[in-house]
């Protein structure tokens, strides 16, 4: 069955500089499975933001913001109240990018920390 058709299509990721944090204790992002057109729209931004040199500092912090609205529905073990205002507040651009880059691939934790 395809990943988006299952009955909790949301996993968690985290940033890399988390990676030898224990999983009990290690922070994680909720984030929505992404499909093509999913991955697409994050992906496109991505590469529209590295492209041209016309976007303004806000425009590119606005985009990714947007993309990570939409895909990040919330996060454990980050004591911090969740919000999709708090993203911008919570992580550095080159957080943001990392995390949107690992939703636009699916890329799950280990498959035994996965569980939400």
């Amino acid at each position: 069955m395809p990943i988006c058709l299952e009955p909790d299509c949301s996993f968690l990721v985290s940033l890399d500089c988390d990676k030898d944090k224990p999983v009990e204790i290690r922070p994680a992002f909720i984030v929505k499975t992404q499909s093509m057109r999913g991955q697409r729209e994050i992906l496109n931004t991505i590469d529209r933001l590295k492209q041209d040199d016309s976007i303004t500092i806000d425009e590119i912090f606005d985009a990714t913001l947007k993309q990570l609205q939409r895909v990040v529905i919330g996060w454990k073990n980050i004591d911090k109240q969740f919000s999709a205002e708090a993203l911008e507040e919570l992580l550095t651009f080159g957080e943001s990018r990392e995390l949107l880059s690992k939703v636009a691939y699916n890329q799950r934790m280990d498959i035994d920390e996965k569980k939400v």
